[in-house]
């Protein structure tokens, strides 16, 4: 499977808006409820999703195919062909070190993926072609789990214990794979073992039970806890004690979901909570903050969803079913304004010239405007860019490090424009893929609208990656000073 477009982009600060959205995040819960349709607002929430399926990206994950592993029965493929409906096969996935989407149904992609609790795979495993973290991190999670079964750990155990770094394996394939084969059978088919290990960690760590309600002082207040360590410093001892040393976003985003949980701060209620549920759940939440906007009904996810994002300052918005309806009915809406509509916004917040800040980067000068408005239902950040000979306003959307620019995504942008201009009587075509895809890889691409009062360009910006419609007008606009 080859990817469609792996783009990443530098972080860029700007305002967010409710109705901004492109693609899409369901976990599998909510699918479920639209597949099933038992409600009215499902059937409804149905209906407007396949009949403007075009205009918006939804894409799928492994996650989905984990959750749907737990179906025994054959009705999972008629969900997951439901599910194919809405994400016309878009996948994505995570593949060290980058985060692509790539084009699979998920029937096709379920009878690849091996099941979350299959450790089959270790049987063929070549311990001798391993990496040194990885040698690094079965030493360290051996020796770790052993000290703790013979309680041996001590309490402060994260900030004491000198984790291992050897080229060497402490364990033989047999062992390892009897090792691994005891946490399946204490961890995924026994639930209370992880309920036991979660209450000793809250009563030993957060005996005041301090938790994510109040935003991230959460993050302070655990330094004064019994450990000592904020919530991100526990993170980065929890890595470094097994021994992984070039810990990527992944890695970070897993500790932090499960150590939410593991140290009481947003917790599953204990008749609830299964280790396999949380691993898919932060699966489904960290591939969400890939996106425009995340979308669950579970309380649980929601809660953990809110708190990371803030944490790492990922501007992904989070919805529940009912905020999204609302939102979505208001995203359908601003992508079908007319012409006039769209630069009436643009001129409107162009005038009124709330300047947010200003940079000179020779012979440019960037001035920041406030923007309130989602421009064609997709850029929410205006640029005013003056040098001596002209005066251009830049519209970009907002790209953190973490989101993805994906060559749908500038087809439905591209689309959107042609429709918007071409009802005032232009003739620009639709978006060409097989000429535009290749001109975009290679970055020799753009978008050039001849219009009476202005000329427009749409391009893609190397670096940060994304989307820039670049307007210069024939006649200047009046500005309030």
């Amino acid at each position: 499977m080859k990817a469609i477009l792996i783009e990443k982009s530098k972080d860029l600060k700007i305002n967010n808006f409710s109705t901004h959205m492109v693609t899409i995040y369901f976990d599998k819960q909510l699918f479920s409820h639209l597949f099933k349709s038992q409600e009215e607002k499902y059937l409804v929430l149905r209906e407007k999703i396949l009949s403007h399926r075009d205009e918006f990206i939804f894409p799928y994950s492994n996650a989905h195919l984990f959750d749907l592993q737990q179906d025994t029965t054959d009705i999972k493929y008629d969900e997951m062909d439901f599910i194919q409906s809405i994400v016309d096969g878009n996948h994505i996935f995570y593949e060290y070190p980058n985060i692509g989407v790539t084009k699979e149904s998920p029937r096709s992609a379920f009878s690849n993926v091996a099941k979350a609790d299959d450790f089959s795979w270790l049987y063929n495993l070549d311990l001798s072609q391993i990496t040194e973290e990885q040698c690094d991190a079965i030493n360290n999670t051996i020796d770790i789990a052993i000290k703790d079964l013979r309680g041996e750990l001590g309490f402060d155990w994260l900030k004491k214990r000198t984790p291992i770094h050897s080229k060497e394996l402490t364990i033989d394939k047999g062992n390892l794979i009897s090792f691994v084969k005891f946490v399946k059978d204490n961890f995924y088919k026994d639930q209370n073992s992880y309920k036991n290990i979660r209450d000793n960690a809250v009563k030993n760590y957060n005996p005041t039970s301090i938790t994510s309600d109040n935003e991230n002082v959460f993050n302070d207040q655990l330094k004064a806890a019994p450990l000592g360590l904020s919530f991100i410093e526990t993170i980065k001892a929890v890595i470094n004690q097994f021994g992984v040393k070039s810990s990527d976003a992944t890695i970070v985003y897993y500790v932090s979901y499960m150590l939410l949980d593991l140290l009481g701060v947003s917790k599953e209620t204990r008749r609830k909570v299964k280790l396999h549920n949380m691993q898919t759940d932060c699966m489904h939440s960290f591939f969400g903050g890939y996106c425009d906007c995340f979308v669950s009904d579970d309380a649980g996810i929601l809660k953990k969803s809110k708190t990371l994002y803030k944490l790492f300052n990922i501007e992904t918005q989070i919805y529940s079913i009912d905020e999204f309806i609302k939102v979505f009915d208001e995203a359908i809406k601003n992508n079908q304004k007319s012409a006039s509509e769209y630069f009436d916004e643009i001129c409107g917040d162009y005038q009124r010239r709330i300047v947010t800040k200003t940079e000179t980067i020779p012979p440019y000068t960037l001035t920041h405007l406030g923007a309130s408005h989602i421009y064609f239902g997709y850029f929410n950040y205006m640029l005013e860019r003056t040098s001596k000979d002209e005066t251009v306003i830049m519209l970009v959307k907002n790209k953190k490090a973490n989101q993805l620019l994906l060559i749908q995504e500038i087809e439905i942008i591209v689309n959107r424009l042609v429709y918007v201009f071409n009802n005032l009587g232009a003739t620009f075509t639709l978006f060409n893929r097989e000429l535009e895809i290749p001109q975009i890889q290679t970055g020799n691409w753009n978008r050039i609208l001849i219009l009476n009062d202005a000329d427009i360009c749409l391009t893609k910006v190397k670096g940060p990656s994304m989307l820039c419609l670049w307007i210069k007008l024939k006649q200047p606009v009046s500005t309030q000073s």
